[in-house]
Protein backbone atom coordinates (compact mmCIF):
# COMPACT_ATOMS: atom_id res chain seq x y z
CA UNK A 1 0.00 0.00 0.00
CA UNK A 2 1.08 3.29 -1.39
CA UNK A 3 1.58 5.69 1.49
CA UNK A 4 0.47 9.51 1.30
CA UNK A 5 3.61 11.53 1.11
CA UNK A 6 1.63 14.11 3.41
CA UNK A 7 0.31 12.00 5.96
CA UNK A 8 3.40 9.50 6.66
CA UNK A 9 1.77 8.42 10.25
CA UNK A 10 -1.36 6.76 8.12
CA UNK A 11 -3.99 8.97 10.60
CA UNK A 12 -7.34 9.52 8.95
CA UNK A 13 -7.72 13.14 7.51
CA UNK A 14 -10.65 14.78 9.19
CA UNK A 15 -11.50 16.18 5.54
CA UNK A 16 -12.08 12.05 4.55
CA UNK A 17 -14.71 11.76 7.53
CA UNK A 18 -17.99 11.52 6.54
CA UNK A 19 -20.10 14.95 5.39
CA UNK A 20 -23.29 13.82 6.54
CA UNK A 21 -21.91 13.64 10.34
CA UNK A 22 -22.66 17.41 11.63
CA UNK A 23 -19.86 19.02 12.86
CA UNK A 24 -20.24 20.56 16.27
CA UNK A 25 -18.30 23.55 16.77
CA UNK A 26 -15.88 24.50 19.88
CA UNK A 27 -17.95 26.17 22.64
CA UNK A 28 -15.75 29.46 22.70
CA UNK A 29 -16.19 29.68 19.28
CA UNK A 30 -17.45 33.15 17.82
CA UNK A 31 -20.19 33.32 15.46
CA UNK A 32 -19.31 32.95 11.84
CA UNK A 33 -19.76 36.27 10.10
CA UNK A 34 -22.62 36.21 6.82
CA UNK A 35 -21.13 36.14 3.66
CA UNK A 36 -20.73 39.35 1.53
CA UNK A 37 -23.18 38.36 -0.43
CA UNK A 38 -25.96 38.20 2.37
CA UNK A 39 -25.75 41.92 3.45
CA UNK A 40 -27.30 44.70 2.22
CA UNK A 41 -25.66 46.94 -0.70
CA UNK A 42 -26.03 49.56 2.23
CA UNK A 43 -23.95 47.65 4.83
CA UNK A 44 -27.08 46.71 6.97
CA UNK A 45 -27.88 43.10 7.93
CA UNK A 46 -31.21 42.30 7.25
CA UNK A 47 -33.53 41.49 9.98
CA UNK A 48 -33.26 38.24 12.02
CA UNK A 49 -36.61 36.32 11.69
CA UNK A 50 -36.15 35.50 15.42
CA UNK A 51 -35.83 38.90 16.58
CA UNK A 52 -32.48 41.08 17.50
CA UNK A 53 -29.76 38.97 19.23
CA UNK A 54 -29.36 39.38 22.70
CA UNK A 55 -26.91 42.51 24.19
CA UNK A 56 -27.86 44.52 20.80
CA UNK A 57 -29.00 47.90 20.80
CA UNK A 58 -32.57 48.51 19.55
CA UNK A 59 -33.12 51.46 16.52
CA UNK A 60 -34.30 54.76 17.65
CA UNK A 61 -38.01 55.33 18.21
CA UNK A 62 -39.52 57.32 14.65
CA UNK A 63 -40.73 60.48 15.72
CA UNK A 64 -44.22 61.80 17.24
CA UNK A 65 -46.30 62.73 14.19
CA UNK A 66 -46.86 66.65 13.79
CA UNK A 67 -49.67 68.54 16.41
CA UNK A 68 -53.25 67.98 15.46
CA UNK A 69 -53.26 64.84 13.82
CA UNK A 70 -54.15 61.54 15.40
CA UNK A 71 -51.63 58.85 16.23
CA UNK A 72 -51.41 56.23 13.29
CA UNK A 73 -52.75 52.64 13.85
CA UNK A 74 -55.25 53.60 16.83
CA UNK A 75 -52.56 54.33 19.16
CA UNK A 76 -53.88 56.04 22.72
CA UNK A 77 -51.45 58.09 24.00
CA UNK A 78 -50.16 57.38 27.36
CA UNK A 79 -51.98 58.72 30.82
CA UNK A 80 -50.48 62.55 31.09
CA UNK A 81 -50.23 63.28 27.39
CA UNK A 82 -47.07 63.29 24.91
CA UNK A 83 -45.11 65.09 23.26
CA UNK A 84 -47.18 66.15 20.11
CA UNK A 85 -50.40 64.69 21.86
CA UNK A 86 -52.97 67.19 23.96
CA UNK A 87 -53.28 66.17 27.75
CA UNK A 88 -55.15 63.79 29.34
CA UNK A 89 -55.18 64.55 32.60
CA UNK A 90 -54.69 67.65 34.66
CA UNK A 91 -51.54 69.37 32.85
CA UNK A 92 -49.56 73.16 32.90
CA UNK A 93 -51.30 75.28 30.19
CA UNK A 94 -53.79 73.25 29.70
CA UNK A 95 -57.58 73.85 31.20
CA UNK A 96 -58.45 71.17 33.75
CA UNK A 97 -60.75 68.89 32.69
CA UNK A 98 -63.30 69.61 35.35
CA UNK A 99 -63.14 73.30 35.25
CA UNK A 100 -60.96 76.02 37.48
CA UNK A 101 -60.62 79.87 37.24
CA UNK A 102 -60.59 81.32 34.82
CA UNK A 103 -61.66 77.83 31.98
CA UNK A 104 -65.84 77.27 31.72
CA UNK A 105 -66.73 74.32 33.30
CA UNK A 106 -66.93 71.33 30.77
CA UNK A 107 -70.44 70.10 29.87
CA UNK A 108 -71.91 72.80 32.20
CA UNK A 109 -71.00 72.11 35.87
CA UNK A 110 -73.86 72.07 38.36
CA UNK A 111 -73.85 75.34 40.29
CA UNK A 112 -71.32 77.21 37.85
CA UNK A 113 -72.22 80.86 37.33
CA UNK A 114 -73.47 81.11 33.90
CA UNK A 115 -73.55 77.87 32.81
CA UNK A 116 -77.04 75.99 33.51
CA UNK A 117 -76.40 72.32 34.14
CA UNK A 118 -77.15 69.56 31.96
CA UNK A 119 -80.76 69.16 30.60
CA UNK A 120 -81.56 72.72 31.83
CA UNK A 121 -82.92 75.18 29.05
CA UNK A 122 -81.37 78.58 28.87
CA UNK A 123 -83.84 81.83 29.92
CA UNK A 124 -86.28 83.16 27.87
CA UNK A 125 -85.76 86.20 26.10
CA UNK A 126 -86.71 89.52 28.76
CA UNK A 127 -89.67 90.05 28.78
CA UNK A 128 -91.43 86.24 28.37
CA UNK A 129 -91.73 83.52 31.18
CA UNK A 130 -89.48 81.00 31.27
CA UNK A 131 -92.08 78.74 31.27
CA UNK A 132 -91.61 74.84 31.34
CA UNK A 133 -89.25 72.40 30.45
CA UNK A 134 -87.34 73.10 26.56
CA UNK A 135 -87.48 76.81 27.58
CA UNK A 136 -89.23 79.43 25.45
CA UNK A 137 -89.88 78.54 22.30
CA UNK A 138 -93.50 80.32 20.91
CA UNK A 139 -96.10 82.68 22.08
CA UNK A 140 -97.01 82.65 25.85
CA UNK A 141 -100.53 81.44 25.19
CA UNK A 142 -103.10 80.86 22.32
CA UNK A 143 -105.95 82.33 21.07
CA UNK A 144 -108.12 78.94 21.31
CA UNK A 145 -106.51 77.52 24.32
CA UNK A 146 -107.34 80.82 26.47
CA UNK A 147 -111.32 80.07 25.48
CA UNK A 148 -111.30 76.62 25.87
CA UNK A 149 -109.41 76.85 29.41
CA UNK A 150 -112.36 79.58 30.46
CA UNK A 151 -114.72 77.23 28.96
CA UNK A 152 -113.58 74.26 30.94
CA UNK A 153 -113.54 75.98 34.26
CA UNK A 154 -116.90 77.67 34.26
CA UNK A 155 -119.16 75.25 32.92
CA UNK A 156 -117.51 72.87 35.51
CA UNK A 157 -118.31 75.62 38.01
CA UNK A 158 -121.46 77.63 36.62
CA UNK A 159 -123.93 78.02 39.59
CA UNK A 160 -122.11 80.97 41.30
CA UNK A 161 -121.14 82.18 38.29
CA UNK A 162 -124.54 82.38 37.31
CA UNK A 163 -125.67 83.67 41.09
CA UNK A 164 -123.40 86.29 41.39
CA UNK A 165 -124.60 87.74 37.82
CA UNK A 166 -128.36 87.44 38.99
CA UNK A 167 -127.34 89.61 41.72
CA UNK A 168 -125.51 92.31 39.93
CA UNK A 169 -128.48 92.37 37.65
CA UNK A 170 -130.61 93.22 40.29
CA UNK A 171 -128.57 95.65 41.76
CA UNK A 172 -128.45 97.31 38.42
CA UNK A 173 -132.71 96.99 38.20
CA UNK A 174 -133.05 98.50 41.54
CA UNK A 175 -130.59 101.58 40.64
CA UNK A 176 -132.01 102.25 37.38
CA UNK A 177 -135.66 102.06 39.45
CA UNK A 178 -133.78 104.75 42.34
CA UNK A 179 -132.18 107.11 39.79
CA UNK A 180 -135.44 107.32 37.37
CA UNK A 181 -137.48 108.36 40.50
CA UNK A 182 -134.91 110.88 41.05
CA UNK A 183 -135.55 112.57 37.73
CA UNK A 184 -139.18 112.37 37.95
CA UNK A 185 -138.50 114.42 41.28
CA UNK A 186 -136.17 117.12 39.90
CA UNK A 187 -138.75 117.39 37.05
CA UNK A 188 -142.03 117.78 39.08
CA UNK A 189 -139.81 120.80 40.51
CA UNK A 190 -138.41 122.11 37.72
CA UNK A 191 -140.54 125.79 37.06
CA UNK A 192 -138.60 126.91 34.37
CA UNK A 193 -135.94 126.70 31.86
CA UNK A 194 -133.95 129.30 32.42
CA UNK A 195 -131.86 127.74 35.11
CA UNK A 196 -128.20 125.96 34.06
CA UNK A 197 -129.66 123.10 35.30
CA UNK A 198 -132.58 122.78 32.67
CA UNK A 199 -129.98 124.21 30.39
CA UNK A 200 -127.61 121.81 30.48
CA UNK A 201 -129.29 118.82 32.31
CA UNK A 202 -126.28 118.89 34.87
CA UNK A 203 -127.74 118.72 38.30
CA UNK A 204 -125.70 117.91 41.93
CA UNK A 205 -127.99 114.90 42.41
CA UNK A 206 -126.94 113.93 38.36
CA UNK A 207 -123.87 113.82 39.21
CA UNK A 208 -123.95 112.34 42.43
CA UNK A 209 -125.87 109.48 41.10
CA UNK A 210 -123.37 109.13 38.26
CA UNK A 211 -120.64 108.47 40.45
CA UNK A 212 -122.17 106.16 42.34
CA UNK A 213 -123.21 104.25 39.62
CA UNK A 214 -119.64 104.42 38.17
CA UNK A 215 -117.93 103.12 41.31
CA UNK A 216 -120.67 100.28 41.51
CA UNK A 217 -119.55 99.21 37.73
CA UNK A 218 -116.00 98.81 38.49
CA UNK A 219 -116.73 97.43 41.96
CA UNK A 220 -118.98 94.23 39.29
CA UNK A 221 -115.69 94.26 37.58
CA UNK A 222 -113.71 93.35 40.42
CA UNK A 223 -115.87 90.67 41.89
CA UNK A 224 -115.78 88.92 38.78
CA UNK A 225 -111.94 89.57 38.11
CA UNK A 226 -111.52 87.83 41.90
CA UNK A 227 -113.53 84.66 40.76
CA UNK A 228 -111.52 84.55 37.56
CA UNK A 229 -108.10 84.67 39.90
CA UNK A 230 -109.43 82.21 41.47
CA UNK A 231 -110.43 80.00 38.88
CA UNK A 232 -106.81 80.37 37.33
CA UNK A 233 -105.25 79.15 40.51
CA UNK A 234 -107.84 75.93 41.04
CA UNK A 235 -109.81 77.03 43.48
CA UNK A 236 -112.91 76.81 42.65
CA UNK A 237 -115.24 80.22 44.22
CA UNK A 238 -118.45 80.00 45.49
CA UNK A 239 -120.83 83.30 45.90
CA UNK A 240 -118.87 84.72 49.02
CA UNK A 241 -115.04 84.20 47.41
CA UNK A 242 -116.35 86.83 44.49
CA UNK A 243 -117.20 89.66 47.06
CA UNK A 244 -113.79 89.28 49.24
CA UNK A 245 -111.77 91.77 47.45
CA UNK A 246 -108.69 93.50 48.73
CA UNK A 247 -106.98 96.89 47.62
CA UNK A 248 -110.38 98.28 47.22
CA UNK A 249 -108.91 102.47 46.98
CA UNK A 250 -106.18 101.09 44.32
CA UNK A 251 -108.46 99.16 42.37
CA UNK A 252 -111.18 102.14 42.42
CA UNK A 253 -108.40 104.67 41.28
CA UNK A 254 -107.28 102.17 38.48
CA UNK A 255 -110.26 101.97 37.35
CA UNK A 256 -111.08 106.11 37.18
CA UNK A 257 -107.90 106.44 35.82
CA UNK A 258 -108.07 104.07 33.24
CA UNK A 259 -111.67 105.32 32.38
CA UNK A 260 -110.89 109.15 32.30
CA UNK A 261 -108.56 108.06 29.31
CA UNK A 262 -110.45 105.54 27.54
CA UNK A 263 -113.40 108.65 27.56
CA UNK A 264 -111.06 111.05 26.17
CA UNK A 265 -109.43 108.87 23.60
CA UNK A 266 -112.93 107.94 22.57
CA UNK A 267 -113.96 111.80 22.15
CA UNK A 268 -110.59 112.44 20.55
CA UNK A 269 -110.96 109.78 17.70
CA UNK A 270 -112.41 106.98 19.02
CA UNK A 271 -109.39 104.81 18.10
CA UNK A 272 -107.09 106.35 21.08
CA UNK A 273 -109.71 105.32 23.28
CA UNK A 274 -109.99 101.68 22.09
CA UNK A 275 -106.29 101.55 22.24
CA UNK A 276 -106.66 102.36 26.02
CA UNK A 277 -108.85 99.74 27.04
CA UNK A 278 -106.92 97.19 25.32
CA UNK A 279 -103.57 98.30 27.13
CA UNK A 280 -105.76 98.33 30.08
CA UNK A 281 -106.84 94.65 30.08
CA UNK A 282 -104.78 93.75 32.83
CA UNK A 283 -105.54 96.68 35.42
CA UNK A 284 -108.08 94.98 37.67
CA UNK A 285 -105.78 92.17 38.04
CA UNK A 286 -102.28 93.71 38.78
CA UNK A 287 -104.18 95.25 41.78
CA UNK A 288 -106.27 92.63 42.83
CA UNK A 289 -103.89 89.76 42.68
CA UNK A 290 -100.44 91.57 43.20
CA UNK A 291 -101.07 94.35 45.51
CA UNK A 292 -100.00 97.14 43.38
CA UNK A 293 -101.18 100.72 43.46
CA UNK A 294 -102.80 102.22 40.74
CA UNK A 295 -100.28 104.16 38.78
CA UNK A 296 -97.73 101.06 39.26
CA UNK A 297 -101.08 98.64 37.97
CA UNK A 298 -102.01 100.98 35.25
CA UNK A 299 -98.17 100.77 34.04
CA UNK A 300 -97.76 97.05 34.58
CA UNK A 301 -100.54 96.05 32.47
CA UNK A 302 -99.80 98.91 29.57
CA UNK A 303 -96.38 97.23 29.43
CA UNK A 304 -97.15 93.65 29.65
CA UNK A 305 -99.19 94.03 26.86
CA UNK A 306 -97.27 96.02 24.63
CA UNK A 307 -94.64 93.08 24.53
CA UNK A 308 -97.50 90.68 23.77
CA UNK A 309 -100.10 92.99 21.52
CA UNK A 310 -100.39 90.20 19.17
CA UNK A 311 -101.46 87.62 21.57
CA UNK A 312 -103.65 90.25 24.11
CA UNK A 313 -105.17 92.22 20.91
CA UNK A 314 -106.56 88.87 19.27
CA UNK A 315 -107.46 86.76 22.25
CA UNK A 316 -109.88 90.36 23.18
CA UNK A 317 -111.33 90.52 19.79
CA UNK A 318 -112.23 86.85 19.89
CA UNK A 319 -114.13 87.44 23.24
CA UNK A 320 -115.78 90.31 21.50
CA UNK A 321 -117.36 88.02 19.02
CA UNK A 322 -118.30 85.03 21.94
CA UNK A 323 -120.09 88.02 23.72
CA UNK A 324 -122.21 88.99 20.60
CA UNK A 325 -122.78 85.55 20.00
CA UNK A 326 -124.08 84.81 23.56
CA UNK A 327 -126.33 87.92 23.25
CA UNK A 328 -127.93 86.78 20.47
CA UNK A 329 -130.90 84.14 22.52
CA UNK A 330 -132.38 87.16 24.23
CA UNK A 331 -129.07 87.85 26.19
CA UNK A 332 -128.61 84.64 28.26
CA UNK A 333 -125.45 83.37 26.45
CA UNK A 334 -124.02 86.11 28.42
CA UNK A 335 -124.79 84.33 31.53
CA UNK A 336 -121.60 81.92 30.40
CA UNK A 337 -119.98 84.05 28.04
CA UNK A 338 -119.04 87.04 30.42
CA UNK A 339 -117.78 84.59 32.95
CA UNK A 340 -115.68 82.81 30.10
CA UNK A 341 -114.53 86.07 29.03
CA UNK A 342 -113.01 87.06 32.12
CA UNK A 343 -111.50 83.50 33.06
CA UNK A 344 -109.83 83.77 29.73
CA UNK A 345 -107.84 86.89 30.19
CA UNK A 346 -106.82 85.72 33.73
CA UNK A 347 -105.13 82.54 32.10
CA UNK A 348 -103.68 85.13 29.83
CA UNK A 349 -102.64 87.21 32.51
CA UNK A 350 -101.21 84.09 34.30
CA UNK A 351 -99.42 82.61 31.33
CA UNK A 352 -97.78 86.38 30.52
CA UNK A 353 -96.34 86.85 34.00
CA UNK A 354 -95.21 83.46 34.19
CA UNK A 355 -97.19 81.57 36.31
CA UNK A 356 -99.02 78.32 34.92
CA UNK A 357 -102.61 78.27 35.32
CA UNK A 358 -104.35 75.52 37.46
Amino acid sequence: MTQDPANPSGAPDEGSQDASVPQQPPADAAPAEPPASAQTPGGDAPASPYGPPAGSVPPPAAPPPAAGYPPPGGYVPPAGGAPGYPPQADSPGFPPQGGGPGYPPQGGAPGAPGYPPPGTPYPAPPGYPSGGPGGYVGPPFAVGEAVSYGWRKVTSNLGPWILVALIFIAVNVAWNLVTGGFDQFTDAYDFGDTNLAAVTGITFTSVLLSVVGTVISYLVTAFFTRGALDESTGRRPDVAAFFRIGNVVNVLLAALIVGVLTSVGLVLCILPGIAVAIFSAFVYYFTLDQGQDAITAVRSSWSLVAKNFGSVFLLLLALLGINLLGAIPFGLGLFVTIPLSYVAVAFAYRRLVGQQPA
